[in-house]
């Protein structure tokens, strides 16, 4: 059994290629206070990000020849810390070193008739754990939905202070008067992301999200601000059958874009049936016996919004009724109760307390759903050599370059451009270590080109008629 330690294991003679990596720990404390180094019977490592999940997580696989999960009674209330650099002169902001908590292992299996035997160690952050295990049932009169989020985090998860700063939990406009109904405390914050409004008046809507990664622990943010962000890098695609001297520049060598796939280019259908372009909401207030109807605009809010680029992802092609896409809000129609300007009403003003505080429906029911599956509207998914420092939250600006026979080719006009990283995984193997990050975007570089829908060629063709 490997001597007991929780301590960086520096083993690199250097990084001489774009795959290389230094694993620094993968140690287990198991029962017992013992510490276990895993490092050597590692078959592959993952660490994953997501900013639509509430924590990271991973797996290890493992091929086992001194019987650990007996030996050491591993049955799931295990830590397990993983650190891993590029290089072991990495300082400390270019490295992955997090503490995790185990809380399966899957896929044990005998291997080829010996006494080996190999399986999936699954990880998580702590507080995930942690939330599963507790509920919360509180009252916040009077409160922020920033100070609900952080009271959550610091009395309810106790999240340490290496993962948790409140820098990074966005002010938010408006104060409620909440009672957080017996939820879990994660699904509480999921929960009021609904509601929750950007302080910042130059980003609108309801697109307030929930993470956790690397470089910054827990965040709350909108996803307008993640846009506002200074790209980290500038993503290239490049051949990789060079040697370091064929590049002009190092980084070129070391984190070059190896291959990307498209996973969602555009669809349209989708977008109507999500109410990506439009839609209606009916709110419905009961103790005035009124209702309102408010129409979401994909054109008019992107005009306000924050945007990764400068240009909508679609034309004004009009239908054969004469209405564009963001003119069609009964493609989703919602009905909601509302308490909107109720105390505009003289007869309730002159109660004070009567009514609760404008929860805003007519803000985040018909703009949080369509802002963000517009955020998602182009994916790709970039495989590059491993890079510590890449994590969900940050912004690229990746160059594609454009499919076409000119010997110098130009950046693709709609799909090059600023993306947000909004997954993450990091796997090393012993083969090398590689990055896999799945790229989102809202917007485009260059505009596409109108239409002319008065022109005769359109309208027959919108019409249905062959001519």
């Amino acid at each position: 059994m490997a001597t007991p330690t929780f301590q960086h294991t520096e083993a690199s003679t250097g990084t001489t290629g774009y795959k290389d990596f230094n694993l620094r720990a993968i140690n287990i404390l198991a029962s017992g206070m013992v510490t276990l180094d895993v490092k050597p019977m590692m078959v592959e490592l993952s660490y994953y990000e997501d900013i639509f999940n509430n924590t990271t997580s991973g797996k290890l696989i493992i091929n086992d020849i001194q019987g650990l999960i007996e030996q050491c009674h591993i049955h799931g209330n295990e830590y397990i810390r993983i650190s891993f650099a590029k290089d072991s002169d990495d300082d400390d902001c270019l490295y992955i070193d997090k503490l995790f908590r185990i809380f399966s292992i899957s896929d044990r299996q005998k291997l080829n008739n010996s006494q080996t035997e190999g399986y999936v160690i699954n990880f998580c952050s702590d507080e995930l754990l942690l939330s599963e295990q507790y509920r919360i049932s509180k009252s916040y009169p009077g409160k922020t939905i920033k100070e609900i989020v952080v009271d959550i985090l610091e009395n309810d998860l106790k999240a340490p202070i290496n993962k948790f700063d409140k820098k990074n939990i966005q002010d938010t406009s408006g104060t409620y008067s909440f009672i957080i109904p017996n939820l879990k405390p994660f699904h509480a914050i999921e929960w009021l992301s609904q509601y929750a409004k950007p302080a910042d008046t130059m980003q609108v809507g309801s697109d307030m999200i929930f993470f956790e990664n690397a470089k910054d622990g827990y965040v709350f943010s909108s996803m307008q601000a993640l846009f506002s962000k200074e790209s980290t890098y500038t993503f290239k695609y490049g051949a990789k059958n060079l040697q370091k001297s064929d590049y002009e520049c190092l980084e070129d060598f070391f984190f070059n874009v190896i291959s990307y796939t498209y996973h969602k280019n555009f669809d349209v259908l989708e977008g109507i049936h999500n109410g990506t372009f439009a839609n209606r909401l009916l709110s419905l207030d009961i103790l005035q016996h009124s209702y309102n109807v408010t129409d979401y605009d994909y054109e008019k809010n992107s005009q306000n919004a924050t945007t990764l680029n400068n240009n909508p992802v679609v034309n004004n092609l009009q239908n054969r009724f004469g209405h564009a896409l963001n003119q069609t809000p009964n493609g989703l129609l919602r009905v909601a109760m509302s308490n909107a300007n109720q105390y505009d009403n003289p007869f309730i003003a002159a109660r004070p307390g009567s009514v609760s505080q404008d929860i805003s429906v007519e803000t985040f029911l018909t703009q949080r759903k369509s802002q963000l599956a517009i955020n998602s509207y182009t994916t790709i998914q970039t495989v590059l050599g491993g890079n510590p420092t890449l994590s969900v939250g940050q912004t690229v600006d990746f160059n594609i370059v454009a499919v076409t026979p000119d010997k110098q080719k130009p950046q693709d006009s709609f799909y090059a451009g600023k993306y947000l990283i909004s997954a993450i995984r990091h796997t090393i193997q012993v083969g090398g270590y590689n990055t896999v990050c799945e790229l989102i975007k809202d917007s485009n570089m260059s505009p596409y080109n109108n239409v002319d829908n008065d022109s005769p060629i359109w309208k027959n063709t919108v019409a249905g008629v062959k001519k």
